[in-house]
């Protein structure tokens, strides 16, 4: 029996890949699935710019994402919304050197890019404001729903014979002469012999664990979804403003503004003033959503370690405790790839794992 502790993007797509190598899998959330970080995260998959092993990984997950959706949706009879429209990175006077360097950037690292002016872009996105001048056009960045995808994960991993525990947090992993034996929550202890943990910054708060485990530290993000006619959106691309802040429509009508990004910040109320700052993103890209509603503003604590690497691994002290901790803001752009090698190397430790040997403790 595995336990994954934590019903995120990283511990389910886990669980899912170590379901499909037969092993019995139960995965404990304290909340439900996809209720953390996962649950508010925009979802778009968009390798960032540089080269080495993380810049390897992303690419390999995001050519494996169409097959991993494909897969989950026929296993679960759910889909997760994934979209394949392309970004857009709009350009008002004063952003277009910092645009067109990006695009450059991305050009020469073999991405393809189309520039986009005049007539051509307003026949593409005819709602956008009028200052914007030009535009980059992304059409390998895709995105999904997050918290269908959690959703679908639960199910597929359920009725491959899976366990999904809801509403219990864990509190302790108990463990005799170097092996783990089981977790205990609140209210129940779970047998194991192995335990994975995935659960970000409550990880932190679990006992039991040995100290060679790194802490997590908390960077709190928030979006908001504003509502839109889902017959007649304002945008059918991913948007990222000049800011940073990015506009992903759902098929539902749903406008998702967002993230922030607040060090060692754990409240996950959002501030008045954040709300009209994300719903101002969203008016200077398109005017017209002056005139939406914000139908939900929520907030989600990611965790990273120490400079924010990912990290991948099983205890030196405890050789049956891995963990998948620190994926930031990525972790659904990974996920695919991440999930299939580390289940290998869970499944056979001396399984070769190219994709993630470099964030790979071995113990």
């Amino acid at each position: 029996m595995i336990i994954i502790v934590g019903g995120g993007i990283a511990g389910l797509a886990l669980g899912w890949c170590l379901t499909k190598k037969g092993e019995k899998i139960t995965v404990i959330e304290q909340h439900h699935v996809g209720s953390g970080a996962s649950g508010v995260a925009s979802a778009y998959l968009e390798p960032r710019l540089g080269l080495g092993a993380m810049r390897n990984l992303e690419w390999a997950s995001i050519k494996a994402w169409p097959g991993f959706v494909a897969e989950t949706e026929q296993a679960s009879g759910k889909s997760i919304d994934y979209r394949s429209n392309g970004q857009l990175r709009p350009a008002f006077a004063d952003s277009i050197d910092g645009v067109k360097n990006d695009a450059e950037a991305r050009q020469a690292q073999g991405w393809n890019i189309q520039w986009l002016e005049g007539k051509e872009l307003r026949n593409r996105e005819p709602n956008l404001s009028p200052d914007i001048i030009s535009a980059a056009y992304l059409p390998g960045v895709h995105w999904l729903d997050g918290r269908l995808l959690c959703q679908a994960l639960a199910i597929a991993i359920t009725n491959a014979g899976g366990t999904i525990i809801e509403g219990e947090k864990v509190t302790e992993i108990q463990h005799e002469h170097g092996q783990v034996t089981g977790a205990k929550t609140q209210n129940s202890t779970f047998r194991a012999t192995r335990i994975v943990l995935s659960s970000a910054i409550d990880t932190n708060d679990i006992e039991g664990l040995p100290p060679e485990l790194p802490k997590c530290r908390p960077v709190k993000g928030a979006i908001i979804s504003l509502g839109m006619d889902s017959q007649h959106p304002l945008t059918s691309h991913l948007l990222r403003h000049p800011n940073g802040h990015v506009l992903t429509p759902r098929s539902d009508g749903r406008l998702l503004v967002g993230s922030t990004h607040e060090d060692d910040e754990t409240s996950t109320h959002v501030p008045e003033d954040t709300r009209m700052r994300l719903k101002q993103s969203a008016i200077d890209l398109l005017p017209a959503a002056a005139n939406l509603t914000i139908t939900e503003a929520t907030s989600g604590i990611r965790a990273l370690i120490g400079d924010g690497t990912l990290r991948l691994g099983v205890s030196k002290t405890i050789p049956s405790l891995y963990y998948t901790l620190s994926h930031a803001g990525a972790g659904f752009l990974r996920a695919p790839a991440i999930a299939e090698q580390f289940a290998d190397f869970i499944f056979d430790p001396a399984s070769p794992c190219p994709l993630i040997d470099r964030f790979l403790h071995r113990g």
